[in-house]
């Protein structure tokens, strides 16, 4: 630590001038060479001098987590609970930090643009974690954070072309895998009849979509590697470009009832909550099964019901607790991943639970802390 250091000859002068000075000076904190500059593969990055400033005066950083929707069911209210959570363990090691949470209400990425720029010219942020609305979008507005001396996070989902220094996200791939062999287990253990998969999204064409597509087909093949899919991860049956249940019933109940070989139907997003009344209309239980990607109380009572093995939680909440802490944490000493890609275990959700695993009741814990 550095003191700055008044002399007595010095008070006497001030004195006379007639100004009231106290001999007792606030001590500066030092900032660490690595927080004021660090290099990247994209090129040398420099700290902002107010952010400098702030840090040396002992002032609490701001951390801001943009989200592209901060209304969206389960999303929006976990990502808030995982900001605080990072904001209390940040204060808790030692660093402090001023947390608020971002983004328009439902996406609408010209919003979140312009809430970005109001942001960064107002100087409001000193660490920004933030959720592009799609792979590489927002690349300008995160370099012009980064070239003003902003460090910048993603999570959810990258802008690997940008100058951010890390993702915080689940690994597409490996998530759909684990969901695959967790699916495959069940059927195994139960003693399912499977006689050919069908796998669907409410975005099929997206890179995300596709690769828990893949993973699935991956995880699932190594207990049934002859296992028979109708379709492939770049062919996904759409089902409703919204998300929302009623577009799943309108395309799913159609297409189940023309191909009756369908016993299992994987789905990549919350759509999986419409497969599992699909089954139920159509009085297809204990025949047709579903596993998906995210939670619900419709979904959970799916698992308990038997027409849905396997959902994961994609844990909103640590997607946006990671930044912030690792927003602090740079602030503080400079660190920063040497992996840039930092992926987080999903959250597996199954009807009793297991080794990796949490059962439907905790499952339910978890929604009702993010209402």
């Amino acid at each position: 630590m550095t003191r700055m250091c008044v002399t007595a000859a010095a008070i006497a002068l001030t004195a006379v001038a007639g100004l009231a000075v106290s001999p007792a000076v606030a001590e500066e904190k030092t900032v660490p060479d690595k927080v004021q500059s660090r290099e990247f593969p994209w090129g040398t990055f420099k700290l902002a001098p107010r952010i400098i400033e702030k840090l040396k005066a002992g002032e609490k950083p701001n951390v801001v987590v943009d989200i592209e929707g901060t209304g969206i069911p389960i999303q929006g209210a976990e990502m808030r609970i995982g900001m605080q959570r990072g904001c209390d363990n940040a204060a808790a090691a030692g660093m402090p930090v001023n947390c608020r949470i971002t983004g328009p209400v439902n996406p609408n990425t010209s919003q979140q643009l312009a809430e970005l720029e109001t942001l960064l010219n107002s100087a409001q942020v000193d660490c920004l974690a933030i959720q592009p609305p799609l792979p590489n979008q927002f690349i300008n507005i995160i370099n012009k954070y980064v070239d003003a001396g902003i460090p910048v996070y993603t999570l959810n989902i990258d802008a690997a072309n940008a100058k951010r220094f890390a993702f915080y996200a689940l690994n597409e791939v490996n998530a759909g895998e684990i969901n695959g062999e967790a699916t495959a287990e069940l059927i195994k253990k139960n003693g399912v009849q499977v006689n050919e998969i069908a796998m669907g999204s409410g975005a099929p064409d997206q890179p995300w979509a596709q690769a828990r597509m893949e993973g699935f087909i991956t995880g699932y093949k190594k207990v049934f590697p002859d296992a028979k899919f109708f379709n492939d991860a770049k062919s996904g049956i759409p089902t409703g470009k919204n998300f929302t249940t009623q577009e799943v019933l309108n395309s799913v109940t159609p297409f189940l009832t023309a191909n009756p070989q369908i016993t299992l139907f994987f789905h990549t997003d919350q759509g999986v909550e419409g497969v599992g009344n699909v089954i139920r209309n159509l009085n297809l239980t204990g025949k047709v099964y579903t596993s998906g990607f995210n939670v619900s109380g419709p979904i959970l009572d799916a698992i308990d019901g038997g027409t849905t093995l396997v959902t994961i939680d994609q844990g909103f909440d640590y997607q946006a607790q990671a930044p912030v802490e690792q927003c602090a944490k740079f602030l503080a000493t400079g660190e920063t991943p040497d992996d840039p890609l930092q992926h987080l275990r999903p959250i597996v959700i199954t009807k009793a639970g297991g080794e990796n695993q949490i059962d439907t009741q905790e499952g339910r814990e978890r929604l009702k802390r993010a209402k």
